[in-house]
């Protein structure tokens, strides 16, 4: 049973600079997403969900994790109760706060358990959750934005991230690990992230205004010199931005990432399409700069690299469906 859905997922894939498997978990009833390097991480646990070995109908078929769209609430409960079953965390203590692409971070307690699943909704406007309570799960909803699991294997201390292209230009992964740093004491270099299946480069084609608000983003150098601009056929070309920003005069002021002594990196950013005037722009390397920048090291941050619109057999594509669709999710878990 969904054999063809891992040869697609499973894979010895490369990371920019770390090297792990994925693989599509088969075990039980419910297939779900895990990576090598999360996996190896001891007392936790993490997986993301696709479409498969669910109960919904139409336009949510089958394994839909939205509550709050127009399925059957008891068909979602369901969907829920299996997936816990299969990854073995109990539904009824998730903390399930409603996503608005905001960079709001909900530091989750005891208490929070369940809010969103058992009892009604509390917490609002919430993007990002972390926690160092054990038999919480945690859960980011997306049908195309980016999802990103993170643990601080040293402090035991969790977190999920949303970033839609506004939350990522905000910085929100990297004010997720500043609340982990002013909340439990975390030390970014200690911290593993990964990034979730999500809309790829292919496949994300956006306007200038988008790009104008990314090179605003205070996470990441866009100064000239740490620009690498390399040409395409018919006038396109492609945009990549250092790691970091190299110590000079002229540093951007309101940039609050790393320094560093030397060049850093090139990570692509996005390619035009001048016929369009469009771009293509790639999330994945955006969030793992702006993860760097704040201190993870580049050998602990994972891509998933499964594009939800290319995939949309297997995952929720908002776009693909122009937003008839259901959810899937990120979960982690301290045990």
């Amino acid at each position: 049973m969904f054999e063809k859905e891992k040869q697609i997922i499973d894979t010895n894939y490369m990371g920019i600079h770390s090297s792990n498997n994925i693989k599509l978990n088969t075990d039980s009833e419910v297939p779900f997403i895990e990576v090598e390097g999360f996996s190896e991480i001891p007392n936790i646990i993490h997986g993301f969900s696709t479409k498969l070995g669910g109960v919904s109908t139409g336009i949510y078929e089958s394994l839909n994790l939205g509550l709050h769209l127009e399925d059957d609430e008891e068909k979602v409960l369901e969907n829920y109760k299996r997936l816990g079953q299969s990854m073995g965390f109990d539904y009824k203590r998730i903390s399930a706060p409603n996503q608005v692409h905001k960079t709001n971070i909900l530091v989750v307690n005891e208490e929070d358990a369940g809010d969103g699943i058992a009892r009604p909704l509390t917490h609002s406007e919430i993007d990002a959750q972390i926690t160092n309570v054990k038999n919480v799960p945690l859960i980011v909803y997306t049908a195309d934005c980016v999802p990103i699991l993170m643990v601080d294997p040293i402090s035991r201390v969790i977190a999920t991230v949303h970033a839609g292209w506004r939350g990522t230009v905000e910085g929100i992964a990297a004010k997720t690990v500043e609340k982990m740093k002013e909340v439990y004491g975390c030390m970014p270099e200690n911290i593993h992230a990964v990034i979730g299946p999500s809309i790829g480069p292919s496949n994300y084609e956006v306007d200038e205004t988008v790009i104008k608000k990314m090179v605003e983003c205070p996470y990441i150098d866009t100064n000239e010199d740490n620009i690498i601009f390399e040409p395409l056929q018919n006038e396109d070309f492609t945009y990549s931005i250092r790691t970091g920003s190299y110590l000079r005069d002229k540093k951007p002021e309101d940039y609050i990432g790393l320094s560093q002594t030397n060049p850093g990196a090139p990570y692509e950013i996005f390619r035009t399409i001048k016929l369009r005037d469009r771009y293509m722009l790639n999330l994945w390397n955006l969030n793992e700069l702006i993860l760097v920048n704040s201190g993870l090291r580049s050998r602990n941050i994972y891509q998933t690299k499964l594009c939800t619109m290319k995939h949309h057999d297997i995952f929720f594509s908002h776009r693909y469906t122009k937003g008839r669709r259901g959810l899937q999710a990120g979960l982690i878990m301290l045990k």
